[in-house]
């Protein structure tokens, strides 16, 4: 017959396809793993001071301005903070940043990876 040796073809097309698309997709997983593998996230922990228009710097790494984004609602106040009363461009552990009129409640902090994406460091102090 000549329907013979059809599928045996058609079991070695469908077998070398399953193969080549279980080699993309792993080899898609492992590029991502390696990629977000060598990206650092800043580690950081604040806390209220004793006014809650002071968000203290509890510990870790040590942040710079140019690489966060300080929010109170949706506008941007990351110009408007100081440290001591005065314009700061790194924020260290110890150091207390004075919000202006807005409340730790109401701020959220964004940072960098070192890839270059954004994550979320800090979202209001509720109490």
């Amino acid at each position: 017959m000549k329907d013979d040796g059809v599928s045996e073809v058609i079991g070695t097309i469908l077998l070398f396809a399953i193969v080549i698309l279980a080699a993309g997709i792993i080899s898609i997983s492992l590029t991502a793993e390696i990629a977000n593998a060598g990206e650092s996230f800043p580690t950081v922990s604040f806390r209220e001071s004793a006014s809650p228009n002071y968000l203290y710097h509890a510990g870790g790494d040590a942040l710079s301005k140019s690489e966060i984004r300080i929010f109170a609602g949706s506008k941007d106040i990351t110009e408007k903070t100081t440290i001591h009363g005065a314009s700061w461009e790194i924020w260290k552990t110890g150091e207390a940043l004075f919000l202006g009129k807005h409340r730790t409640e109401e701020i959220t902090i964004i940072g960098r990876t070192s890839a270059g994406r954004e994550v979320l460091l800090f979202e209001g102090l509720r109490q």
